[in-house]
C-alpha cells in the first residue's frame, strides 16, 4: 500500500514538473512574442520616421530649388528693369551732351531673338557637349523675321549664343556695383564633374555657372522652315526653352589649326573617356517607346512622320552612354558607380526626362546600361514649371 502511494506521489510530482515546464515554456514563448512584437513596433516606428524624414528632405530640397528658381526669375526681371533704366539714362546723357558722351558702365542689354525647342526637358539628361549626341534634334523658334536666317542653311554648323536659364544659383552670381565694376564672386573655382576632384578657375571650364550666364554652343544646321519661322538644328546641348540671343555661322577659321597649324590642346581631364560600354533596350522599353511616339509624346521632334522611334532610340542611347547620373551624389546612382547586373531591384532604377516621357534605366557592373521603360503616362503640362523647367518631386506623378 505504501509502495502504491509512493508511485502515485512520483506520478503527481512528474506531472507537476511537466506542468511547470510547460508553463515556463509558455511564459518564455509569450515573453519572446512580446519582445518580438515590441521590436516590430519599434522597427515600424523607426521605418515610419525614416520615411517621414526622407519625404521631408525631398520636399525641402524641391522647395529650395523651387524658391531658387523663382528668385532667379525675379532677379532677372529686376536686373532687366535696371539695365533698361540705365540704358535710357545713358541715351539721354548722350542726346543732351551730358558727361561728354561717356558711359557710366559697360552693361549690355540683350533681346531674345528665339527660343530653343529640344528633347532635353531638364538639365539632367542634357549632354555636356552636343556632338556627343548627334541624334539629338531640335529647333530655334524665331521671334525675329525669318529673313534674318536666310542663307544659313548653306552652312553645316552654327554658333548659338544663349543664356543658362535653368541655373538655380541666383544667390551665387556676381553682384555689380553702382559704378558698373564687378563685386567679389562667391565662387571663383569649381570642381569639374570629370576632374577627379581637382579645382580650377570657373572660366577654365565649360560650367554653366559663370559671372554672366552666357553660353556659346556649336550645333549642326539642318535647315530653315520659313513658314513656321524655325531654324532646325541637331547635335545640340541646349535645354528646352533656352532663350537665344544670336546665331553665327561657323567658318573654317573657327577650327583650331586650320589657319595657323597650331593643334588644339586641352587638359587631360577634359579628354577623359568615361563612356559606358553599351546601352540596350528591354522588350518592354522598346514597346513603350513605340507607343510614346505613336501617341505624340515626343512630338514635334520625334514623330510617326519622321524616323521617330529609331531617332529617339538613338538619341537616348547616346545620352545614356555618357552616364547622365549626378557626379556629386552620395547615393549608389552617382556617375561612375555600377549597380547589380541582375537589373531586378526597383529602387535601383534611375530616371531621366526626354521630351514628355520619363526614361527608366539601370547601370550594370559590366558597364552595360539597360533601359527598362519609357513612360509617357504623366502630363508635364500640369506640372509646376519655372522658366519652362518642370519641378518634379521624386516619386510624385
Amino acid at each position: 500500500m505504501k509502495s502504491s502511494s509512493n508511485a502515485s506521489s512520483v506520478r503527481y510530482s512528474a506531472a507537476a514538473v511537466a506542468a511547470a515546464v510547460v508553463t515556463a515554456a509558455a511564459a518564455a514563448l509569450f515573453a519572446a512574442s512580446v519582445v518580438r512584437s515590441r521590436r516590430r513596433r519599434e522597427e515600424d516606428r523607426y521605418e515610419a520616421r525614416i520615411a517621414k524624414l526622407e519625404e521631408t528632405r525631398r520636399a525641402e530640397r524641391t522647395g529650395r530649388i523651387r524658391a531658387e528658381m523663382k528668385l532667379r526669375t525675379h532677379m532677372k526681371e529686376r536686373d532687366a528693369g535696371a539695365m533698361e533704366s540705365s540704358a535710357s539714362s545713358e541715351r539721354g546723357q548722350l542726346n543732351d551732351g551730358g558727361g561728354g558722351g561717356k558711359r557710366s558702365n559697360n552693361g549690355l542689354l540683350l533681346h531674345c531673338i528665339g527660343t530653343v525647342i529640344s528633347p532635353y526637358t531638364k538639365r539632367m539628361g542634357t549632354p555636356r557637349q552636343g556632338a556627343l549626341v548627334p541624334s539629338g534634334r531640335g529647333f530655334v523658334q524665331l521671334k525675329i523675321p525669318v529673313e534674318c536666317v536666310e542663307g544659313l542653311e548653306l552652312y553645316s554648323h552654327a554658333w548659338i549664343v544663349f543664356t543658362f536659364h535653368a541655373n538655380t544659383d541666383a544667390l551665387n552670381n556676381a553682384k555689380v556695383k553702382t559704378n558698373g565694376s564687378m563685386m567679389n564672386l562667391t565662387k571663383t573655382k569649381i570642381k569639374p564633374p570629370r576632374g577627379n576632384g581637382i579645382k580650377v578657375g570657373m572660366l577654365a571650364t565649360r560650367s554653366p555657372h559663370r559671372p554672366n550666364n552666357i553660353g556659346l554652343s556649336l550645333v549642326r544646321v539642318v535647315g530653315v522652315d520659313k513658314k513656321m519661322k524655325r531654324l532646325h538644328i541637331a547635335a545640340l546641348d541646349l535645354v528646352n526653352g533656352t532663350p537665344v540671343y544670336d546665331v553665327k555661322p561657323c567658318v573654317p577659321w573657327d577650327v583650331p589649326g586650320h589657319h595657323d597649324e597650331v593643334p588644339l590642346s586641352v587638359p587631360n581631364w577634359v579628354s577623359q573617356d568615361d563612356e559606358l560600354k553599351s546601352v540596350m533596350f528591354s522588350p518592354k522599353a522598346e514597346r513603350s517607346l513605340e507607343e510614346c511616339v505613336r501617341d505624340g509624346k515626343l512630338a514635334p521632334l520625334y514623330t510617326r512622320e519622321n524616323d521617330g522611334v529609331e531617332g529617339a532610340a538613338n538619341a537616348i542611347q547616346e545620352i545614356l552612354a555618357q552616364d547622365p547620373r549626378a557626379s556629386n551624389s552620395n547615393g549608389p546612382n552617382r556617375r561612375g558607380s555600377s549597380l547589380s547586373s541582375s537589373y531586378v531591384h526597383n529602387n535601383d532604377v534611375y530616371k531621366m526626362l526626354f521630351c514628355s516621357t520619363e526614361v527608366e534605366f539601370r547601370v550594370g557592373t559590366d558597364g552595360v546600361v539597360m533601359v527598362e521603360n519609357v513612360r509617357g503616362d504623366f502630363d508635364l503640362e500640369n506640372v509646376e514649371c519655372v522658366d519652362g523647367i518642370p519641378i518634379i518631386l521624386d516619386g510624385a506623378r
